[in-house]
C-alpha cells in the first residue's frame, strides 16, 4: 500500500474538484467589469461619431436655412430633411428636445442659417439656438420707381411687398428719410449692401437710409454743393447722363453739358426723360407728337431737373457727375454710325448739322 492515506488522497481530490466561493465570485467580478468596460466604450465611439459626423448629406457645400419670425419647430424640422437629409432625424431630435430646440423649448430665432456639409448636430443646434444667422449681400439694380424696389426687396428678403408699400406710402416717415411718398428709391445706392433675411419692413428701410447717409458723408456733398446742387440733384442728373449714353467715357462730358444749360435756365431736352414721361422705354425714335406729354419729367417742357431720377444709376456715374468736364458745349446728338457715342455742339447751328445727318441716318435704316 502506497506510504500516503486514502485520506491523503480524497483531500488531494476534493481541493482539485471544488474551487474556492471567493474565487468564483472574483472571476465573475471581471467578467461584469469586462463587460461595462465594452458597453462605455461602444457608447463612447458611438457619441463619438454621432458628434463627429455631419448632421445631413447636403447636395451642396452650404446649404441655407430660412427661419421665419414665428416660425415653429415642425417647420424647421421639414425643411432641414428636404434641405439636408438628416442622417438621424430621430437621434436630432432628441438632442434638440434636451437642448430647448423643440415645440416646447424656446421660440426659434428667425434668420438665415448657413449649413456647412461638415456641419454636425450638435453644431447645427447651436448655430439655431444661439442665432448665428449669415446676412445676405444684395446690391439694388437700376430701379425706375418704388414699386420696382419693393419686388426687388420682396423677392430677396423675408420681409413681405404690402408691408414695404405701406411704409413706403406714409408720409411721415418718408420726410423722417428725407424725402416723400414715390421717391424713396432715389435714396437707394446701387452698391452691396448687407441685410439680414429676416428683418423687417422698418429695419430694411432703416438700413438702406444709412447706406445713402454713408455714401453721401464728406467729400461728395461738398462736391455737389460746389456745383451748386444737392444730392438728389446729382443723382438725377447722373440718371438722365446714365440713359443718353452707354459709353461711361462720355459721361462727364455729358454732365458738363446738362450743367452747362441749367446754369443758362435752358431746358434739359432729354430724350430718356420723355420715355419716362411716357411710360415707353422701349421707343427708338423721338417724335413731336411725344414731345407734347405733360409731365415733370418731360425736359422738353419743364425748365430744370426731373422731380426724381429717371433711374436710378451706378455710384461711379454719380461720381462722373460730381467731376464734370469744363467746357462750352451745349448740345449733343447721336452719331451716324450708330456707334453709341455722341457729337458735340456749342452752338445750335452746328447742333443742326448733326441732327440732319442723325436723322437721315434713320431714316436710312428704316427705323421709325
Amino acid at each position: 500500500m502506497s506510504k500516503h492515506s486514502v485520506a491523503h488522497y480524497q483531500r488531494l481530490n476534493g481541493r482539485r474538484s471544488f474551487s474556492s466561493p471567493h474565487r468564483s465570485r472574483g472571476r465573475g467580478t471581471r467578467v461584469f467589469v469586462i463587460l461595462i468596460l465594452i458597453i462605455v466604450a461602444a457608447a463612447a465611439l458611438a457619441g463619438g461619431y454621432l458628434y463627429t459626423t455631419p448632421a445631413g448629406r447636403p447636395a451642396t457645400d452650404t446649404t441655407y436655412l430660412l427661419v421665419a419670425p414665428g416660425s415653429n419647430y415642425a417647420e424647421l424640422r421639414e425643411q432641414m430633411q428636404k434641405k439636408l437629409w438628416l442622417r438621424f432625424p430621430r437621434v436630432f431630435d432628441r438632442l434638440a428636445a434636451v437642448q430647448g430646440l423643440s415645440e416646447t423649448g424656446d421660440a426659434l430665432r428667425p434668420g438665415r442659417y448657413a449649413v456647412l456639409r461638415s456641419t454636425t448636430m450638435q453644431e447645427l443646434i447651436t448655430l439655431l439656438k444661439e442665432g448665428k444667422d449669415s446676412p445676405l449681400k444684395l446690391t439694388p439694380p437700376s430701379v425706375r420707381k418704388d414699386s420696382e424696389l419693393v419686388d426687388f426687396l420682396a423677392q430677396h428678403l423675408w420681409v413681405k411687398a404690402d408691408t414695404l408699400r405701406t411704409l413706403l406710402a406714409d408720409s411721415a416717415l418718408m420726410a423722417q428719410y428725407g424725402t416723400k411718398p414715390g421717391a424713396f428709391y432715389s435714396k437707394v445706392i446701387r452698391e452691396p449692401h448687407t441685410l439680414r433675411w429676416a428683418a423687417s419692413g422698418r429695419e430694411v428701410l432703416d438700413s438702406l437710409q444709412a447706406h445713402y447717409q454713408l455714401f453721401w458723408k464728406g467729400k461728395r456733398t461738398e462736391e455737389a454743393e460746389r456745383l451748386g446742387l444737392n444730392p438728389l440733384e446729382v443723382t438725377t442728373l447722373a440718371s438722365i447722363v446714365e440713359s443718353e449714353s452707354g459709353k461711361r467715357d462720355e459721361y462727364r462730358r455729358i454732365a458738363g453739358l446738362y450743367l452747362n444749360r441749367l446754369r443758362k435756365e435752358m431746358r434739359l431736352q432729354s430724350d430718356p426723360t420723355v420715355k419716362y414721361a411716357l411710360g415707353n422705354f422701349d421707343l427708338k425714335r423721338i417724335r413731336g407728337e411725344h414731345l407734347m406729354v405733360n409731365s415733370p419729367y418731360n425736359t422738353y417742357k419743364v425748365t430744370g431737373l426731373p422731380p426724381t431720377p429717371i433711374i436710378q444709376p451706378r455710384t461711379s456715374t454719380i461720381d462722373s457727375v460730381l467731376a464734370a468736364e469744363s467746357h462750352d458745349y451745349l448740345y449733343m446728338c447721336a452719331k451716324e454710325d450708330f456707334s453709341g457715342y455722341h457729337n458735340f455742339a456749342s452752338s445750335f447751328a452746328v447742333h443742326m448739322l448733326n441732327a440732319k445727318r442723325y436723322q437721315q441716318a434713320l431714316n436710312d435704316r428704316g427705323i421709325q
